[in-house]
């Protein structure tokens, strides 16, 4: 049989053991690693996400120009629509969506910047409320139609959608054209560019969710977890020196209660 642990001082077993682990511990129980503890340390970041300031390719290299201005990405997603139809052409905007659409762009017109070009995606819904806020834009602002902003399945979402996981071949075909879209849309200013610009991009929610969480180089599977109300916008700035900050986000203040729509 094990031999009894030794009485301490007053008769109990285990007292001294007792005794020598509060010396271990020290005055009030902290140990020797936490008496040593700097309190002026810095946070430890090796173990931390490493944040790529070369993400667009595009940093400048030593003894070149550098950029000077900033981009203003603003992501609008479409207008309120007829989501049960089942070809693109009949998910037209509804009279909400419509009514959405036109407040949107009063707004637009109202900001203290110029918008120096759009870029829509090419399916209905998107078209149409381009239209709609073009109409209180000025004449002249440069336009491209982007078949790539087209809705679809960026990559899987983590956690999976209620649907489950998503095909291979789907998240390959609309992953690739959404990325690539990315790519011609998001990048730091050229050397050359005099002062800031504001970029309107009209597409969908899956593509803005997906393309802030890629801005912001946090995981892409993240997505799905974010809610984007109809005709929303979310200003992205892509910075001289590359670093992308969201300035707002899914922002509807400008609409009145019973115009704010989710789907």
């Amino acid at each position: 049989p094990a031999a009894p642990a030794p009485a301490g001082p007053d008769g109990k077993e285990g007292a001294s053991a007792t005794s020598s682990k509060a010396a271990e511990g020290g005055a009030g129980g902290k140990t020797k690693a936490e008496e040593k503890k700097d309190p002026n340390a810095l946070v430890d970041i090796s173990s931390l996400q490493v944040y790529d300031r070369n993400w667009d390719g595009r940093a400048p290299k030593e003894g070149d120009p550098k950029p000077k201005s900033s981009r203003f990405i603003i992501l609008v997603r479409h207008g309120h629509y007829l989501d049960n139809k089942k070809t693109d052409a009949e998910r037209v905007l509804t009279s909400t969506g419509r009514q959405q659409a036109r407040v949107l762009g009063r707004r637009l017109a109202d900001m203290p910047w110029d918008v120096d070009r759009v870029i829509v995606s090419d399916m209905m819904r998107a078209k149409e409320t381009f239209d709609l806020i073009m109409e209180t834009l000025p004449d002249g602002i440069p336009t491209t139609v982007m078949p790539g902003l087209r809705e679809g399945r960026p990559c899987q979402p983590i956690p999976a959608s209620r649907s489950g996981l998503y095909k291979q071949a789907t998240v390959d075909r609309d992953g690739g054209r959404i990325d690539e879209a990315y790519r011609d849309i998001f990048h730091r200013a050229s050397p050359d560019q005099e002062k800031d610009t504001h970029e309107v991009v009209v597409c969908h929610a899956n593509v803005i969710r997906y393309y802030v969480c890629k801005a912001l180089q946090v995981p892409t599977e993240a997505w799905l977890r974010i809610g984007l109300p109809h005709c929303s916008y979310t200003v992205i700035e892509i910075k001289p020196s590359g670093l992308v900050s969201v300035r707002g986000m899914g922002d509807t203040h400008y609409l009145p209660g019973h115009l704010i729509t989710y789907s």
